[in-house]
C-alpha cells in the first residue's frame, strides 16, 4: 500500500469536517507515536496514535537481562489496570498445558470479544534481542482512542542506570479505529496494526461475512494466531520469503489440537481448554485465503507441531504461493482446501487430517532433513471423500534424507477412517521408497476400491521419466484413465462433490 493509502486508513488528527477548503485526508500528515528518550533508555510508543496492538520496546546502551520477579502494568486513563505481566510467571517456563493447567500471565488469551472465543496459549510476553527488550501485551487489551501509562517494577529489567518506570513517566494513546473495513495493513509503526492477530481481531469486528483483506508487510511476525467464525478473510504478504509468521509451539507445550474458550480465566483458574499445538488455529471459518506468506512452526523435531490446523468441517480454504514449514504434522486439514504453487515441509505425517477434499496443485512437498523413515500423509477420511490429492506436484528431499527412506502415506490404523490419498502426475525423488505406501498397520480399505484407499496415476521419477511401480504396496492401485478424467484431472473434478460448487476453486 502507498504512503497515501496508509494515511487514508487512519483518522487524521485535527481535520475540520465542515471546512469547505480543507485539504484531502491524504494531504494531512498523521501524528504518529514517537520514541521517549531518557538518560538510561529509549521507549516506544510514546505520544499519539499508537496501534491498538502495539508491542512495547525499550532500548538500552548495552545488552540488558530479564529479572525473575516484579511486574509490568499498563494503566488505563481511568486508573484501572488494563494489562499485567508477572515476571515470576515468565521465568517459571512452560509445562505441558492441559485443560486443568492454571492460567497465568505467561499465557495469552488470543482472540477478541467480537467472536466470543479465546485461544489459551503459552507465548513470549517479554524477550531480549540485542540491546532491546520487547514487551508483548496480551491480546485485545488496548481500546481505540484510549490513553495508557506503562509501569515497570525495579528488577524486571536489569540494565545500567535503569531502576524501573513509575506511573506517568511513559504514556501513549491509541489511534481511532481504522475507517476502511475492507482492507487494513500490518507491519511497521505507520500501519494500521503491528501484529497479524490485531488485524484479524479487527476483521472479526467487521462482521462474520464482510470481505476483509489483511495486507501484511515484509517482516517476521512472532505470534500464534486464532481465527474463529470469520468468513471471506484474506491474509496476504509481500512474498513467501519476505513475510513470515513464526512461533514455537508443540504438543509438549499444549496437549492436543486445541479449541477456544468463551471466558478468559482469572489467574490461577484452570484454562478450561488448552489452545493447541499449532501456530495458526482456525475454527468455524469459510473462504479463508492465504496469499504470498510463510507460516513456520520453529519447534523442530520430536513433537507434533502444526503450522495450521484448519478445523472447519464444511469450510473452504484457498492457499496460493505460500510456504508451510514444520516437522511432525505440519498441516492438519478438514473441510475443502486448495493449495496452489506452495511448498510444504516436514518429516512425519506432515500433511494429515480429516479433509473432505484437500488438493495440492503444482506444489513442492519437501521432506526435511529429519525425514528418514518418515511419512508424507496420514488421511482420516470418510468413505467416498476425495481426501488428499496431489496433482502435478514434486516430491523433494533436503540434504541427508536417504534414498528409499520416505513413504507416500501410512494409515492411522482405525476402521473408523478411510485412507484416501491420491498422487496424480507427480514427480517423486529417490527418497520415496519403492513400495511407496507403508503397509503397517493395514490401511482401510486393505485394497483400494470404490474411490477409497491409496492410489496413484502417471507417477514420474524426479527427471520426468515414468516411475517403476512394480514394487508398490499390493493394497494400493493405479487408477484408470476414466477415473483420472472424472475425479482427479483438475480442481473442478476434485471438488465436484463440494456443496459450495466449484467456482471458488477456479
Amino acid at each position: 500500500m502507498s504512503v497515501a493509502g496508509i494515511l487514508a486508513s487512519v483518522s487524521a488528527c485535527g481535520k475540520d469536517e465542515g471546512a469547505g477548503d480543507a485539504p484531502d485526508r491524504d494531504e494531512i500528515p498523521v501524528e504518529r507515536p514517537v520514541e521517549l528518550v531518557t538518560d538510561s533508555y529509549t521507549a516506544y510508543p510514546s505520544g499519539a496514535n499508537a496501534c491498538a496492538d502495539s508491542y512495547l520496546t525499550l532500548k538500552f546502551a548495552s545488552e540488558p537481562q530479564l529479572g525473575s520477579s516484579g511486574r509490568i502494568r499498563i494503566i488505563g486513563g481511568d486508573g484501572t489496570v488494563a494489562d499485567m505481566i508477572d515476571m515470576a510467571d515468565v521465568s517459571a517456563g512452560r509445562q505441558q498445558m492441559t485443560d486443568r493447567t492454571p492460567f497465568n500471565t505467561a499465557m495469552d488469551a488470543v482472540g477478541s470479544s467480537y467472536t466470543g472465543y479465546y485461544r489459551i496459549v503459552w507465548y513470549d510476553p517479554v524477550y531480549v534481542d540485542g540491546n532491546t527488550v520487547t514487551i508483548r501485551l496480551h491480546s485485545d487489551k488496548l481500546e481505540y482512542e484510549g490513553t495508557y501509562s506503562v509501569e515497570i517494577d525495579e528488577g524486571v529489567i536489569v540494565a545500567d542506570g535503569f531502576g524501573g518506570i513509575e506511573a506517568g513517566e511513559w504514556t501513549f494513546s491509541v489511534m481511532p479505529r481504522p475507517e476502511d473495513d475492507s482492507r487494513v495493513t500490518v507491519g511497521s509503526r505507520d500501519c494500521d496494526f503491528m501484529t497479524v492477530q490485531g488485524a484479524v481481531n479487527f476483521a472479526c469486528s467487521c462482521g462474520q461475512s464482510r470481505e476483509v483483506t489483511v495486507a501484511v508487510s515484509e517482516g517476521v511476525y512472532r505470534e500464534p494466531l486464532y481465527i474463529r467464525s470469520k468468513n471471506n478473510l484474506t491474509i496476504e504478504g509481500e512474498g513467501r520469503d519476505r513475510t513470515i509468521i513464526m512461533f514455537d509451539n508443540c504438543n509438549d507445550y499444549s496437549d492436543g489440537v486445541g479449541s477456544g474458550v468463551k471466558t478468559v480465566p482469572e489467574p490461577g483458574e484452570p484454562v478450561g481448554s488448552a489452545g493447541g499445538r499449532s501456530v495458526v488455529l482456525v475454527e468455524n471459518c469459510d473462504m479463508l485465503h492465504f496469499r504470498n506468506i510463510s507460516v513456520e512452526n520453529t519447534h523442530g523435531h520430536g513433537s507434533q507441531a502444526e503450522t495450521v490446523y484448519f478445523n472447519s468441517n464444511d469450510g473452504r480454504m484457498t492457499v496460493v504461493g505460500c510456504n508451510f514449514t514444520g516437522e511432525q504434522d505440519t498441516l492438519e486439514l478438514k473441510g475443502w482446501c486448495l493449495f496452489r504453487s506452495c511448498t510444504v515441509t516436514g518429516d512425519v505425517d506432515f500433511i494429515w487430517g480429516y479433509a473432505k477434499a484437500a488438493l495440492f496443485e503444482s506444489c513442492e512437498i519437501r521432506s526435511c532433513e529429519n525425514a528418514n523413515g518418515g511419512y508424507v500423509v496420514q488421511a482420516r477420511c470418510a468413505s467416498g471423500d476425495r481426501g488428499f490429492v496431489f496433482l502435478n506436484c514434486e516430491l523433494t528431499a533436503e540434504s541427508g534424507v536417504e534414498d528409499g527412506s520416505v513413504w507416500l502415506a501410512r494409515s492411522g490404523g482405525s476402521a473408523s477412517y478411510y485412507d484416501n490419498v491420491t498422487y496424480v502426475n507427480c514427480r517423486m525423488g529417490d527418497h520415496i521408497a519403492d513400495a511407496g505406501w507403508y503397509g503397517s498397520p493395514s490401511p482401510n480399505p486393505s485394497s483400494a476400491a470404490g474411490g477409497n484407499g491409496w492410489k496413484e496415476y502417471g507417477s514420474l521419477d524426479i527427471s520426468g521419466a515414468a516411475a517403476d511401480l512394480s514394487a508398490r504396496y499390493p493394497g494400493s492401485s493405479v487408477i484408470s484413465s476414466a477415473e483420472y478424467e472424472s475425479l482427479y484431472r483438475d480442481a473442478a473434478a476434485v471438488f465436484s462433490d463440494c456443496p459450495h460448487g466449484i467456482s471458488w476453486a477456479e
